[in-house]
């Protein structure tokens, strides 16, 4: 199990990655809608569960990044998409995530 959660951690960050690069328009289609975002936010908040099972402070952050992320999109979808659409483009937050699924891949335990 440590070793194939993080390695599912990483695939869906960069699978999501992928998306925002290649498709920016549809994917902020897809993201500009609440129902989308809240699913997000709870998807995010179930995978942060097995992070509680396992020990360590790789865990315990994955824990807390998968946690933050999964409230702030379940709880407030609207401030959400607002603060992603005026912050920077989604080829930009695809970067992110593709970054993300790298350093999640690296820290490994």
């Amino acid at each position: 199990m440590a070793f194939f959660y993080p390695a599912a951690i990483a695939a869906l960050l960069l699978l999501s990655g992928a998306a925002h690069i290649v498709m920016p328009h549809q994917t902020e289609r897809w993201m500009s809608r609440i129902s989308v975002v809240q699913g997000t936010g709870a998807l995010l908040l179930l995978l942060a569960v097995p992070s509680l099972v396992l020990r360590g402070w790789f865990f315990w952050t994955l824990f807390f990044a998968l946690t933050v992320s999964g409230i702030w999109r379940l709880g407030f979808p609207g401030s959400s998409i607002r603060a992603q659409q005026r912050s920077y483009p989604r080829w930009v937050h695809g970067c992110l995530l593709t970054g993300g699924a790298v350093l999640v891949w690296m820290l490994r335990p």
